[in-house]
Parts: C-alpha cells; sequence; structure tokens
C-alpha cells in the first residue's frame, strides 16, 4: 500500500430502517467515533461509510446532518478501497476473499463481547448476530474491556492477531441532545439537599449489563437508611415488565413494595440525566467500559460502579451489593461536599478516551500501519 497517497477506508455500518435513534444502541455511536477518529490521521484519504443495511437514508434521528459523511453501498466503491474495516455490518467470506485477492486489508473491529453473545444465541436459540463463516481477515481490533474474555476467542476463530486498542469517546452526541432538553431540566449535576433520585441505566439484553446488582445495591442502602432516597428509576425495563421473574425479584424488595423503585422504558441519557437524576448506579460482567460512564461524567453526575479499567466515579467490588450499598450512602451523604475535586476527576477520565486525546490517535494510526505492513 501507498501511504504517500493517502489510504481509503471503509467501514461497514448497518443503516436500517428501525434504525431511529442515536441512543437506541452505544454501538452506532463506536462506529461513528471510529469513522471521525480514523479521519484524523494524517495518511488516511478518506473514509467511507459502507452500508450494509437495508435502507440509504440515514435517519435524522441519528443526529449526523452536520458531519460530511459519505455512505455507499460496497459495490460502488469497492475499487477505491485499501481497507475495509468489518464494523456494524458483516462481510461475507467470499466478499473478504475477492477484496484481499486484490491487495486489500481487511479488519474486524470488535466493540461487543461477542463470546457471551454466541454463548446467548446457541444456548437460547437466538437470531445471530454475526457468524463465522470461514472468511480470512488480517486482524481483529477489539477495546480493553474485551480483551480478557474474547482475545483467545477470536484468535483462534479468525486465525490472526488481535490488536486492543483504547476505548474512544465523544460528547458530541451529549452535546447535540442536551439543546434539546425539556423544559425544566439542566444536564450537568446539580448539588440539593433533601432525598436523591437514583437512575439505573442497564439496557437489560444480555447478561453483561442487567438491573439485577444496581437494584440490590440500592435496595441495601434503602434497608439502612430510608431518608436519603426519594425514586429509583429501573429503566429500560418496559420490555420485561410482564416476566414472572422480573416481576417477583422487584416485589420482594423493599423499594419496589413502596413504590420508590420504578420500572421504566428506554430514553436518551442527557435527557433523563437532565430531568430525573442525582445519582447513578450501575453494574456490568466482563464489559467494564461503557458510553453510558462517560455520559454520566461528562455532566459531573456521581457515578456508582463495579469497573477497575474506569478511571471516574465511585468504585465498588463486583457483586457485592452491601460493599455497592457503602458506597451509595456515603455518596449521599458527602458527594456535595467534594464537588472540585469530583469534577475534576471526571474532567480527566472523559479527556482520556476523547477521540481528540493525542494518545489515541496514535494509537488507532500504529494499528493501521501494522495492518498495511502486513
Amino acid at each position: 500500500m501507498d501511504l504517500e497517497k493517502g489510504l481509503t477506508i471503509g467501514l461497514t455500518v448497518f443503516v436500517g430502517s428501525a434504525n431511529t435513534s442515536i441512543w437506541a444502541n452505544g454501538a452506532i455511536q463506536n462506529f461513528i467515533f471510529l469513522y471521525l477518529l480514523l479521519n484524523k490521521i494524517p495518511f488516511v484519504k478518506e473514509v467511507i461509510l459502507v452500508n450494509g443495511g437495508d435502507s440509504d437514508v440515514m435517519s435524522n434521528a441519528l443526529m449526523l446532518d452536520d458531519l460530511p459523511i459519505r455512505l455507499a453501498r460496497l459495490h460502488e466503491v469497492e475499487d477505491q478501497l485499501d481497507l475495509l474495516i468489518e464494523g456494524g455490518a458483516q462481510l461475507d467470506w467470499h466478499t473478504v476473499a475477492n477484496f484481499r485477492a486484490k491487495g486489500g486489508r481487511v479488519v474486524n473491529y470488535q466493540i461487543g463481547n461477542s463470546f457471551v453473545m454466541d454463548m446467548e444465541t446457541t444456548l437460547f436459540k437466538r437470531d445471530p448476530m454475526r457468524v463465522f463463516d470461514g472468511a480470512v481477515i488480517d486482524a481483529v481490533w477489539t477495546l480493553p474491556h474485551h480483551a480478557p474474555t474474547c482475545r483467545s476467542y477470536w484468535e483462534v476463530m479468525h486465525r490472526c492477531p488481535v490488536e486492543v486498542l483504547p476505548y474512544i469517546w465523544s460528547p458530541m452526541f451529549v452535546d447535540k441532545t442536551i439543546i434539546n432538553v425539556p423544559q425544566g431540566g439542566q444536564f450537568g449535576y446539580q448539588p440539593s439537599e433533601g432525598k436523591k433520585r437514583i437512575t439505573i441505566f442497564e439496557p437489560n439484553l444480555n447478561v453483561v449489563k442487567s438491573y439485577h446488582y444496581p437494584v440490590l445495591v440500592c435496595e441495601a442502602a434503602y434497608r439502612r437508611d430510608p431518608t436519603r432516597i426519594k425514586s429509583v428509576f429501573v429503566t429500560n425495563t418496559e420490555h420485561i415488565k410482564t416476566d414472572v421473574t422480573f416481576q417477583n425479584f422487584m416485589c420482594s424488595t423493599d423499594i419496589g413494595q413502596k413504590g420508590i423503585a420504578t420500572i421504566e422504558n428506554r430514553f436518551p441519557i442527557a435527557h433523563f440525566l437532565a430531568l430525573h437524576t442525582d445519582i447513578v448506579v450501575a453494574h456490568q460482567w466482563e464489559n467494564q467500559l461503557n458510553n453510558l460512564y462517560f455520559d454520566v461524567l461528562y455532566g459531573n453526575y456521581p457515578l456508582i460502579h463495579n469497573s477497575e479499567m474506569l478511571k471516574g466515579g465511585y468504585y465498588y467490588p463486583s457483586f457485592d451489593a452491601l460493599a455497592g450499598a457503602d458506597v451509595l450512602l456515603d455518596v449521599l451523604a458527602h458527594h456535595d461536599q467534594n464537588l472540585d475535586t469530583y469534577r475534576a476527576a471526571s474532567e480527566q477520565c472523559v479527556a482520556s478516551v476523547n477521540i481528540e486525546h493525542p494518545d489515541n490517535i496514535k494509537a488507532y494510526t500504529d494499528a493501521l500501519l501494522r495492518v498495511c505492513q502486513r
């Protein structure tokens, strides 16, 4: 590859008729962040979003109107590309083989815990999201929190090196969303007297991020001091509200029985933070870095979490609801006395993952060079 002429890169995305919002899932945001970062690399001539979806029109709710994005089908631009990054839409083995035979390189960009999701797909007979079909690729790129469970999984199945690259994020979608916060809301943590409103944002779509432990943390704290908690909004649970196990779980808690905890739908995070939230309680299993965390810290909201990789917020050990309750009660009692320290730590944390950060641009630049030299 002639880097002096500049690389033209195709990044696959799935533009679908059901893609109604940039907040529908974090993956959409991640691919846009990668697109923007790649455009900052000096020897990258152009990045084209290669559409593998069922629509050719991007919804206005994706909030991409102000970006000079070129969206095309693969057959329209294949001869222009030096590198294909398989992101939001999978490439079949035949396409990959033909592209590599012409001298192109193919990278698989993995931003989810596919080992867990593949297990769930097989065991619970769900529709497959991605499949191994024997395609030979040049590299897998992934993020630090997926390496422990997935690195060997991809190395063996894809028969290629796995590169662990920095997690990347941008405040762009939060900034665009808070412009339209409904009346009465204000994005950014505001100290206040009295009881606090707690929100749980886990998506409840698979086992890596569910409502269970955040609810347990809030329940354990409420039992010890019910005078400090006004409400617990358990968002992203509307779709499971009729499930008997979920109902029994919630009704077995004091916060459920007394109406402190409520079942909520899915919302744009920035709006829910601005309108209804003082504190966020989170829990994950082998999914230690999430856009949610950085969105929350960007607003300087107290974030109580179990991620050892996150250098911000308030940490408690995984699967220890009592320890989480200790942290929550301490935050309820003392957070407002430590706002400057917390704000400084939050700003440093979100800056470290920003797509503008030189270390992140360099890491992806180096990864591109390694792929081109193979």
